[in-house]
């Protein structure tokens, strides 16, 4: 049987994310001291060049004004694309913020140094947040999320503009976050006001009464504009999050410009790694896929390879040989918050991102140290932190910021070092798809929470389909439906609500059962017939049984995506949905820690008799394992029978 076994990117592919995309260029001569006219164009260069670099401006705003420093003489405007707005200026550019019409009226929001963003050109554009706008406006970085913070101040205020400007437009209701549009005629209007409005308008609130002229931009509370402020951060760091074995490590103490993947062992420097002269030299490595989702939680699992390096003729062989001759160890991530200083983009080392292997917490494998550089990328060693950031070879690299781990294990202590990937960003949930009680008018429908019943088939047909309840919430966030008396086939759920969120990540539900973070929703889709929802998901905890590990729409490689067509449920048909891949065909699982098994059983089948010594035999379980390596994954909606069940709704 031709077995095809989907295994995350090797982590030296680094150099993917710098690939640019295609785009336009603009040519429009204006006088920023006059007001501006005819603006029609959201990049200052062409964005398929190596210096052009795009952009996503945090809240999905176009006709959003800014200027490049670079170009003296031309004036730019978000647009939107998809559901993100975007716009583009050179590498090192200083871009300024603005909202301004024809009159000499403006709002400024602030100038962002893209040096300070995004150094390199990636495929995934940088996020300027409005945290970025708001500290360039006050000059002081936030110290804390609070509404009593000048720079956390400063940011609600252009909450409350675009909030009020989606609001007139009737884009959004208030504290729901949608695309909208600055009008040329929208921007003329500041011509009522009385005075510019900026920084310090801001800070002192004095901006709410000069622009009321021409908008109303009180529709919050300041408690809903930091509820707002917080998920437009969560959204910022959303996608995910993938390390990988140290593939391009070469053998011996050579020093590449390469990262170095997840890899250390059990010697007090990092160096000593490669050193043949080291005493029982014992190399850990191992690599993960994790989901960070729209409420703050990342989950997720990955493997470990651990066990005495390979040393021949004084060298000490590349470490991913170890991926061949040592069984792979499953790395349990339960759904945890607080890992990420989503402020600064750094591991909080007071929390650390915490695997387990078994019961004891004490063996526990702690990813303690990195900063997020570029809006994607940890880096593991200093070479590519250098790259990443354009330093010097001379330049100093600050070790707190180099993606670092540790673990204590069978009385042996190991440290090593990472390089972490957050690619697929999601999007903003437009609400002629993802409707909810929120989003809607009295007496509309709405559908989220959707309530629904995963069935996961096997490659390998002898082992029973299982089914597995489901519910995307009304933050798109993916949760399981597990009732009571669940078997190991029959994990359907009764449609409970949440009643707990527990400080083990889980989920207390209506039904007193326990539930699990499992996924999250990308964006939405729309055109005539198909009206769908990008779906990600990595169930791992135990309780899945024969699917614990099962992996889908993470489209990290052709084929691999996943959305769920309700299309005919939103026409108003309660069964109407559908799960596929972005081409319409069926959704294929995975599971990476069966797959490794897999490839570790074929392996030590075809060793000879008298090589099998160094190797330890599968297991009846590992066989079992490695059987449920992949499949396929259908939907339905879940019993329409239960009242608690309804796919359809009414808003009172």
């Amino acid at each position: 049987m031709k077995r095809k076994i989907l295994l995350p990117f090797a982590l030296s592919t680094i150099a993917v994310l710098l690939n640019g995309c295609g785009g336009e260029k603009t040519n429009i001569n204006e006088d920023p001291n006059n007001g501006v006219t005819g603006v029609t164009q959201s990049t200052s260069c062409d964005v398929s060049a190596s210096d052009c670099l795009p952009f996503v401006v945090d809240y999905p705003i176009a006709g959003l004004n800014f200027d490049c420093s670079t170009d003296k003489v031309n004036h730019f405007s978000t647009k939107i694309d998809g559901n993100i707005a975007t716009g583009a200026c050179k590498l090192g550019d200083d871009v300024t913020f603005y909202i301004q019409g024809e009159s000499p009226r403006k709002i400024s929001l602030g100038t962002i140094k893209l040096d300070d963003i995004s150094k390199l050109k990636m495929a995934t554009p940088p996020r300027i947040r409005l945290i970025d706008l708001a500290t360039a406006l006050t000059g002081t970085p936030v110290a804390s999320l609070d509404i009593n913070d000048q720079t956390t101040h400063a940011a609600l205020a252009l909450i409350n503009i675009f909030q009020g400007l989606g609001i007139e437009r009737e884009d959004n209701v208030a504290g729901d976050i949608q695309p909208t549009t600055l009008t040329v005629d929208k921007k003329n209007g500041l011509v009522n006001i009385s005075k510019d409005v900026g920084a310090q308008e801001f800070k002192n609130g004095e901006y709410i009464n000069i622009l009321k002229p021409w908008l109303k931009v009180d529709n919050l509370s300041d408690n809903q504009a930091l509820d707002l402020l917080k998920q437009l951060l969560n959204l910022s760091n959303t996608g995910v999050w993938q390390a990988d074995l140290p593939f391009a490590k070469p053998s011996g103490t050579v020093e590449t410009s390469r990262a170095d993947g997840f890899f250390g062992c059990n010697k007090d420097t990092y160096a000593s790694c490669t050193k043949a002269d080291q005493s029982n030299l014992l190399h850990s490595m191992g690599n993960f896929l994790l989901l960070s989702d729209r409420q703050g939680y990342i989950l997720g699992y990955g493997q470990q390879f651990k066990g005495p390096a390979t040393i021949v003729n004084g060298l000490v062989f590349a470490p991913y040989i170890l991926s061949t001759k040592v069984k792979p160890v499953k790395m349990q991530l339960n759904a945890q918050t607080g890992w990420l200083n989503s402020i600064e983009r750094t591991i909080n080392s007071s929390q650390p991102l915490r695997f387990s292997l078994n019961s004891s917490s004490a063996n526990d494998l702690l990813i303690t140290k990195g900063k997020i550089v570029n809006g994607n990328t940890i880096a593991g060693t200093e070479s590519i932190y250098r790259q990443l950031t354009k330093m010097k070879d001379t330049d100093p690299v600050d070790s707190k910021y180099l993606g670092a781990w540790q673990q204590s294990i069978a009385n042996e202590n190991y440290k090593g070092v990472l390089d972490i990937v957050k690619v697929n960003p999601v999007s903003y949930l437009t609400k002629d798809i993802f409707r909810t009680e929120k989003n809607v008018k009295s007496k509309e429908s709405y559908v989220f929470p959707l309530y629904a019943t995963l069935t996961f088939r096997f490659k390998e047909t002898s082992i029973p389909a299982v089914d597995v309840g489901i519910v995307i919430d009304e933050n798109g966030d993916i949760r399981t439906d597990i009732k009571n008396n669940s078997t190991s086939t029959d994990l359907s759920g009764v449609c409970g609500t949440v009643k707990t969120i527990n400080a083990n990540g889980t989920i207390t539900d209506s039904n007193d059962q326990v539930q699990y973070r499992i996924g999250t929703t990308g964006g939405t889709l729309f055109s005539a017939d198909d009206k769908s929802i990008t779906v990600r998901m990595i169930l791992s905890n135990p309780k899945f049984g024969n699917v614990d590990g099962a992996i889908f729409g993470l489209n990290l490689s052709t084929g691999t995506g996943a959305k769920i067509n309700i299309h005919n449920l939103l026409a108003g048909q309660p069964t109407g949905i559908n799960l596929s891949n972005f081409t319409n065909d069926s959704v294929t699982w995975s599971n990476t820690y069966a797959g490794y098994q897999l490839i570790y059983n074929e392996l030590y089948d075809k060793l000879k008799d008298t090589e099998r010594n160094d190797y330890i035999a599968p297991t009846t379980e590992d066989r079992e394992l490695a059987k449920r390596y992949s499949g396929t994954v259908s939907i339905k909606i879940a019993d329409q029978k239960i009242d608690a069940c309804k796919a359809i709704r009414i808003k009172p």
